[in-house]
Parts: C-alpha cells; structure tokens; sequence
C-alpha cells in the first residue's frame, strides 16, 4: 500500500508514528480525477486539522452528503492507516502540532497542566513576576509524588496557554488543570487558584494564598500541598523548613530563569549574579547562575571560552549543593561539567542519576542525560530518555530538536528531516532547522543543506556555530572558494570574541585538509570545547576516523 508509517525501535520498544505532511501526501495522490460539476469544492476538504486533533483522528468532509463522494473511501484509506499501524507496533505516536506525544500515557500516573496564571496586579510589568512564579510553581508540584504525577512542564504551558479544556485533555492526556491569578502590591502577594477536573470539567476545589515575598517559597508549599490532597498523591515524606528569602532576590532568580529560557545569557549571569548579591544563601540563584555559566561556555553560544567559564560553574553548583544538598538542577551541572570538561563519564553518569532521582520531572535532566548517552554510543537509551523529556513537555520546541538530534546519531536521516520540517512548521527555531541541515549535507543533497545553513546562519547574527557549519557545507559541496572565505570570517571574528578552534578544524575537514583539521582538533582538546566528545559519533568526523592522531585523542577524551 506504501503507507507513509514509520516505526522506531527504542530496546525493546516498538513505536509507530506518522507525519500529517506526508499522509496528506499519501492521501491526495490517491483520489481519483474529479468527475465534472457545477459544484465548487471546498479549498480544505482533504486537510487535516493542524493545531487541534492527533494525525489519526479523521476530519469529516463538509460534502459527506450529494457532494463529491470522497468521504467513505477517504476514511477507508484512513482505516487501513489505523490497521497497519496497530499491526506494526505496540504504541503510536501521532503528529500534534508537529509535535509527538504518546497516545498511551504511563497507567496509575495522574497528570497535571497548569495554565499560566493571570496578572491581576493592574501593573503589566509584574508580567515577568508571575510568568516565573507560576513556572516555579510548576516546578514546585513536579516534585510532590512523581511517580504519581506528571506536571507538564512551563514551555508547554505557555505554548498550549489559550487551549480549551477539551483541546488539553486530548492534546496531554491530563486529569487536572491548574488555573489561578496572581496579584501583588509591594511586599505582599496574593495566588488564587482553581483546580478543574478535566472529564466533565468540573471546578472542584478554590482557594487563596496570601503572604509576604519574603515568604513566597511557603506559598508556594501551601499550593503544591493543596493541589496534592485534591487530587490524592503522596506528599513527599520529607518536610523542609520554607526558606525566606529577600523579595529582590526572589525577583532577581525569576529574570535569571526568565533570561536563561530565552538563551540571554549574559543577561541570565547578571540577574543571577545580583540575586545572590540580595541574598547570598539563595540556594537556587547559585543552581541558576551554574546552569547559565555553563551554556555561556558550551556551544553553540560561545560567550566564553570553557576554562573560563566552567569553573565558575562548577563553584556555583557546589555552592547551591552546600546550601541544599537535593537541588536537582546544580547537580545536572555538575554532571554536564563531569561529562564534557572532565571527560569523567563515571561520575556524569552518576550525577545525572542523581538529579533525575531527586527531581524525576525535571525535563532538562532527562534531555542533558540523553546528551550523555549519545556520547556513550547509547543511542537507543538516548531516545528512551528524550522521550522521558517529551512526555513532561511534549511541545517544547528544544526538546523536540533534541529528539531530532538522536535520530542524526544514529544515522536516520530521514527521521531527522521529518521531525525536523514538522518542528519549522510551528517554530522558526535555529537549532531544527540546524538538525535539518545536517541531515541534508549527510545525504549529499548539498543545495538543500546550504540553503538551510545560510538561514540559520543569518538568524544567528553569523554567530561562529553557524557560520561554521555553512562554511563546512560549502567545502563537502566542492566550494572550497566559499569555504576558505568563511575561515577568513572566522578568524576576523575570533580577534573580537571567542571563537572554538573546533570551527576551524571543521571546515578544514570539510575541505579534506585532514592535517590541518588535526591541529586545529588538538587546539580544541587545550579548551576542553564540549561538542569535542560527540566526534566519536558525529558523521562530521568521519573522514578522520582512520588517522592515528584522530583515534588518539578520542581515547584521550574517553570516548569508545
């Protein structure tokens, strides 16, 4: 039948999905000519709907009566679909919004979705406040029973913000919605909240909080405690003492997490940095300030160079773990830091451990772990664990790049570029369009791939990552001229700000220069760049891998 269904083999796991693109494809190449008619017919009567129902649900024609009598063998068609489908494969992943989502949710596991709380203070400036207080929030119910309960996480919520309660229900798979108001006049804060249970959309339980800034982490305790008796989980077993922290800090942390979701790094550092400064035993300003220290220092953001930037990150994290041994974040940095400075991957792995377990709905641990056993040539756990992070945010556009990532090392091109073009239908986001690219250059479709590098690179600003990667596209297409023009581009760049030397031994890879790559690679090792470790799985380095010195330094780095 050549039906468009895919399946991917996570372990033992068997997964099917589909893309809405190609099945409208399928669909349409499928009908029969039009018979003649005096009856015009509806423009989006063989469409799909994008942003509300999952691929296999069938929309009803407009014409199902006397009209054009395609309704019946369209669902036919759409039958077979469902047939093959449950044939092939245990679960079925269906296309949301260019998103995947599992239709089979883990059994006995409540979940949540909380809707990003409205601004009541009549001041559009506490915006900012309240965006960061309900993503605490989020993450505050994240850590109440998790084997329990899945609280999506805030990049969904905002994204999914102005969804009905039906749309959530079918879109999450959730029990409950969260929904609730914030308002604030100088010290004193005010959350009211209202919890809705999905299946009949009744309002089963209010309430109002009301305290001092200086006590929101309290506040905070009191919503996640109600929310937990409402719906019957376990609040944890160990009861901490709220801590009180200095209102300035408090609102210093948010625009530091606020700055760090936007990739604003310098801006993230210097939020965090005067947080502390408010309130010095602030264990999460320490957690933020480690997160956003690190990606200043990673690729693709390049703020800093590694040796300058990862021992300050490294310090805060240990800092914010003597302040408050269980704070899942610090130690995800410090698993990173183990992972892509140290090469220490023992204790990597032990560290991530250690985060997930203290904090299982942290989406970001999941995806960094991923990361880690992408390196660890554990692609198929490295999917496993990016689905862990998509079930907690399944229309993150990050997350769902992270997704497409794994499939490019494990050398699914195909997958890459479908994951990749149904996340550029919703997101213009660099780092997919980058991940699509990339899989174009390996399956040599070069004016595809330059045309998408050179998007990405002037959505950039020509940073150095991009400007790289379109430099190395045009040398594995035969443009050396085009090439060595943007090694010129680099260097130029590099006497006003940190450019990796691994840029430059990339293009000379591209360019078959192999020795040249090599000193450049051995520059790269001296910075302990993060992206070097990903060599032992990256097709980028392919042309390397039979040069002694090349094998050499991936022993060097522990890489298998």
């Amino acid at each position: 039948m050549g039906l468009p269904v895919r399946r991917l083999q996570v372990g033992k796991i068997s997964s099917v999905y589909a893309y809405r693109s190609e099945l409208d494809k399928w669909y349409l190449e499928r009908q029969p000519p039009d018979e003649p008619t005096d009856k015009t017919k509806s423009s989006d009567a063989a469409t799909f709907k994008t942003d509300e129902a999952p691929q296999a649900d069938v929309q009803q024609d407009s014409d199902t009566g006397n009209g054009s009598g395609k309704f019946w063998p369209r669902v036919a068609m759409m039958t077979a679909v469902f047939v093959v489908v449950l044939a092939a494969g245990v679960h079925y992943y269906p296309v949301v919004m260019g998103h995947f989502w599992p239709t089979n949710p883990i059994a006995g596991k409540m979940r949540l979705f909380v809707r990003p709380f409205a601004n009541h203070s009549g001041d559009p400036q506490q915006g900012q406040f309240i965006n960061g207080l309900t993503d605490e929030i989020i993450a505050q119910l994240g850590r109440v029973d998790p084997s329990h309960l899945g609280v999506i996480a805030a990049t969904s919520s905002e994204l999914l913000a102005s969804k009905s309660i039906d749309e959530l229900g079918r879109l999450l798979h959730v029990q409950y919605i969260l929904e609730g108001s914030v308002r604030r006049s100088g010290t004193q804060v005010r959350i009211n909240t209202e919890l809705i249970q999905v299946s009949d959309q009744t309002h089963i339980w209010a309430d109002s909080y009301t305290g001092d800034m200086s006590d929101i982490s309290g506040v905070q305790d009191k919503v996640a405690a109600a929310v937990a008796k409402q719906i019957h989980v376990a609040l944890p077993s160990a009861v901490t003492t709220p801590v009180k922290i200095d209102p300035a800090a408090y609102d210093l942390y948010l625009k530091g997490r606020s700055y760090w979701a936007s990739r604003e790094l310098a801006k993230s550092v210097d939020a965090y940095e005067q947080a502390i400064q408010a309130d010095p035993n602030y264990a999460p300003a320490y957690a933020g300030l480690a997160s956003a220290y690190l990606l200043f220092g990673n690729v693709p953001n390049d703020g800093l160079p590694p040796r300058l930037a990862t021992p300050k990150a490294r310090e805060a994290a240990q800092h914010a773990i003597q302040l408050n041994p269980s704070i899942a974040e610090a130690h995800c940095v410090l698993a990173n830091i183990a992972m892509s400075y140290d090469w220490d991957f023992a204790t990597a792995e032990r560290e991530y451990q250690r985060a997930i377990s203290l904090d299982p709905n942290y989406a970001t641990a999941h995806e960094w772990f991923a990361h880690y056993l992408i390196v660890r040539n554990r692609v198929p756990e490295a999917q496993k664990e990016m689905s862990y992070a998509l079930e907690l945010d399944p229309f993150s556009p990050l997350f769902n790049a992270a997704r497409a990532e794994t499939f490019y090392y494990a050398r699914d091109y195909d997958a890459v570029i479908s994951n990749t073009l149904s996340i550029l239908e919703r997101h213009n986001f660099a780092l997919a369009r980058f991940w699509l690219a990339s899989a174009y250059r390996e399956k040599k479709m070069y004016p595809q791939a330059i045309a998408e590098f050179d998007k990405v690179r002037k959505q950039s600003g020509n940073g150095p990552a991009m400007l790289m990667a379109y430099g190395h596209a045009l040398a594995v297409s035969g443009d050396a001229t085009g090439a060595r023009k943007v090694l010129s581009e680099l260097k130029e760049l590099s006497r006003s700000r940190y450019v990796p030397a691994l840029y430059f031994a990339a293009v000379h890879t591209g360019l078959g220069e192999k020795n040249e790559a090599l000193i450049w690679l051995e520059k790269a090792y001296g910075e302990h760049n993060d992206r070097l470790i990903y060599l032992g799985m990256d097709p980028l380095a392919d042309p390397l891998r039979e040069e002694p010195r090349f094998r050499d330094m991936m022993n060097r780095v522990g890489v298998p």
